[in-house]
C-alpha cells in the first residue's frame, strides 16, 4: 500500500506543478494561449500515517489562458496521472495488485502588476484515487501568489513563482525560451505541498492523513491559437 500511495502521489507533481502564470500568457483582450507537456525525475515524500518516500512515472497536463485586458488573463488548468500497476500488501485485504491516479484542475485569474510581476488568485482541486480498493480523496483550496520574470535577452525569460493556500503550497522556477512569434517552451523545477490528504483503505475502520511533497522537472510547449 505505501508505494501505491507513493506511486500515486506523483501525480500531483506530474499533473500539477505547471507554471501557474508561464511567460507565455497574453495579457490581452481575446488573446488564447494553449500549453501542453508533462514532468519527468519526479518524486514524492508523505508524513503521517505514512512516511514515503519514491519515484513515479509521467502524465500529462495542458493549460488554457485567455486574455481578458492588458492587465487580466483568466486560466483553466487539467492533468491526469495514472501510476502503473504494483502488487502490495495490505492489512486484512491480503496482496493486491492496482494502480493509482491524480486529477487536479486549477482555475485562477492573473493580474499584470508591472512588466515583470504578475499576481495569481484561484481555486484548486485534486482528486486522488486508488482503484476499488482504496476511497478517493480530494483537496479543495482557494491560493495567491506572484510570478516574478526576467528577460535574459529577446527570446528567454526567466520566471519564479511562490503561490500558497489553507494546506497547500507551491513553488517553482525555470526558463521559457521563445521559439516563434506565437510559441514557446519551458522547463521548470517545482515543489508543491500538499497537507491532511485523506487515506482511507476499503474494510479498515479508519480514515488517516497523510502531508505530501512533490518535487520535479517540467516541460511545457506553449502556442497561441
Amino acid at each position: 500500500m505505501r508505494k501505491i500511495v507513493a506511486a500515486l502521489s506523483m501525480g500531483l507533481i506530474l499533473t500539477g506543478a505547471t507554471v501557474y502564470a508561464s511567460p507565455a500568457a497574453e495579457f490581452e483582450r481575446g488573446a488564447v494561449v494553449l500549453e501542453v507537456g508533462g514532468a519527468f525525475n519526479s518524486k514524492v515524500k508523505g508524513q503521517g500515517y505514512m512516511n514515503l518516500d519514491a519515484d513515479g512515472d509521467s502524465g500529462y497536463k495542458y493549460s488554457v489562458t485567455a486574455g481578458l485586458s492588458d492587465k487580466f488573463a483568466l486560466q483553466y488548468k487539467h492533468g491526469d496521472f495514472k501510476s502503473v500497476y504494483k502488487t502490495v500488501t495490505v492489512p486484512s485485504l491480503g496482496s493486491l495488485t492496482t494502480y493509482a491516479e491524480a486529477e487536479p484542475t486549477d482555475i485562477q485569474l492573473l493580474y499584470k502588476i508591472n512588466p515583470n510581476l504578475v499576481l495569481t488568485t484561484g481555486y484548486e482541486h485534486t482528486k486522488i484515487s486508488y482503484g476499488r480498493f482504496v476511497e478517493s480523496a480530494t483537496r479543495s483550496a482557494f491560493h495567491i501568489g506572484l510570478t516574478g520574470t526576467h528577460k535574459i535577452d529577446d527570446k528567454t525569460t526567466l520566471f519564479a513563482t511562490i503561490l500558497t493556500g489553507k494546506d497547500v503550497d507551491f513553488k517553482e522556477a525555470g526558463v521559457s525560451y521563445k521559439l516563434s512569434p506565437r510559441s514557446a517552451f519551458t522547463v521548470s523545477y517545482a515543489e508543491r505541498k500538499v497537507k491532511d490528504m485523506d487515506l482511507k483503505i476499503a474494510r479498515v475502520p479508519q480514515t488517516s492523513k497523510v502531508d505530501y511533497t512533490m518535487t520535479g522537472i517540467t516541460c511545457m510547449f506553449a502556442t497561441r491559437i
